[in-house]
């Protein structure tokens, strides 16, 4: 694979994401990604033979610009993991605030595509299960009891958090998952 081969995959991935992402996976066809991103279509179907494949590719792309994201704006914030715990819901509220936000992109994935086997929802689980990691690495430092069972509860308030983003175009719902999440980091403090 060389370096323009390289790019013409990463440009396509970055285009046909921000369209699956602005107007729905199940609206955007291949040909809509082929004229955004201005490839020939050869060059697409070399990289990603079927449109399944390609929305299999853009969820892993999105999830891993994701997860970068999420992870360097949290390190930024905070001086201790409980600090830093109680920040995910700041950049979250963020996130929920900008103008292009329009849900979270693999909720909405998930629920666009009925198909339970399709490897988009597989996508979705390993980022669900990536966040879980992360906010474990910090319960564990924050010094909190059980962080296995604490970072599924937080796993439920991030959902609850984007779901209210998404449905109330509000990013109301980080600032009360954030209380929520003060409240099990203190109750849940070994002593």
């Amino acid at each position: 694979m060389n370096a323009e081969s390289s790019h013409a995959r990463q440009h396509i991935l970055a285009t046909a994401s921000e369209l699956f992402y602005q107007k729905g996976i199940q609206h955007v066809g291949i040909n809509e990604v082929i004229a955004a991103s201005g490839v020939a279509k050869r060059t697409l179907y070399r990289w990603f033979p079927s449109k399944d494949l390609l929305i299999e590719e853009v969820m892993k792309y999105r999830a891993n610009q994701w997860m970068q994201w999420f992870k360097t704006a949290v390190s930024e914030r905070g001086n201790t993991p409980k600090e830093q715990l109680l920040a995910t819901f700041d950049v979250l509220r963020e996130w929920y605030a900008s103008p292009n936000f329009r849900g979270c992109p693999f909720i909405n994935a998930v629920l666009e595509i009925a198909n339970a086997s399709h490897k988009a929802h597989q996508v979705s689980i390993d980022l669900r299960e990536s966040i879980r990691q992360v906010i474990m690495h910090l319960a564990v430092e924050a010094g909190v009891k059980n962080p296995d069972f604490f970072s599924q509860q937080y796993l439920l308030l991030i959902g609850g958090a984007s779901l209210m983003a998404t449905i109330e175009r509000s990013p109301d719902g980080a600032t009360f998952a954030q209380t929520a999440l003060s409240v099990l980091i203190d109750a849940n403090l070994e002593n």
